[in-house]
Parts: structure tokens; sequence; C-alpha cells
């Protein structure tokens, strides 16, 4: 698997020109990868959601219908990362150079997630394996 980051600024704002940093990210699988990730459904995974997602969701949880509906929106509109978004290319912006590191790592940490997934179905072989503690 391989990762591609693309990084790009735009300005943004009709009286005040302020600049917005776009961070695109793409990842490119081998075809045993693609394989396995058609072979056991993996594509909808959702293999990094960011904290202000998760908060969004936990208040939609605890809440009315109101508060469920409000929450999925927000949640929609923050950073989640499924492999088919990975796959597909990912666009994120950033207000900051701050916000671009994050998300920068936020891909790196969805990436080594998506590999231990594809890692795991790989292992579904009989093959087994002894864990020393």
């Amino acid at each position: 698997m391989e990762l591609a980051i693309t990084r790009s600024q735009k300005k943004s704002g009709i009286v005040s020109k302020t600049v917005v940093f776009i961070l695109h990210v793409q990842s490119y699988l081998s075809e045993e990868e693609q394989h396995l990730v058609r072979e056991y459904g993996l594509g909808k995974e959702n293999i990094y959601n960011s904290e202000a997602s998760r908060k969004h969701m936990e208040k939609a949880q605890s809440g009315g219908l109101f508060s469920m509906a409000k929450g999925i929106a927000m949640s929609a509109l923050s950073l989640n990362i499924s492999i088919d978004s990975l796959i597909n290319g990912h666009s994120i912006e950033c207000a900051s150079l701050d916000e671009v590191l994050s998300a920068e790592e936020a891909v790196r940490d969805a990436c080594e997630n998506m590999k231990r997934y594809l890692d795991i179905a790989e292992k579904f072989d009989g093959t087994k394996e002894l864990v020393v503690f």
C-alpha cells in the first residue's frame, strides 16, 4: 500500500482573503490488497474518526431526535475516513498549518489501521499464530 499526499492552498473569503490549506490524500493498493478489500467488504469500514466527529456522535446518541439528527450531520462534516474514501481520494481543508499537521497525522494513522485490517484479512488461511507475553 502506498499513500500519496498532495498539498495545495487557495484563498477564500469575499472581503478579507484568508488562506485555506488543502490536503488531498489517496492510497494505492496492490492487486492482492484490492482483492482483500472486495473479498471481506472492507470498503465501508471507518478507519479514522476525528475527535470532533466522535464527540458529535456521542451527543447524538445521548439526546432526542433533534439532537441525533444534528449530531449525525455535524459528525459528517468532521473528518471521517473509510477505506473506500482513502482509495478514491479524500480532500481535507484546513484553516491553519497546525490543523494540516493534525490531519496528516490522522491520515497516516488511518493508513496504519487500514494496513492492520489487510494484514488480519490475509491471515485467515488456517495459520496458527503464537503470541508470547
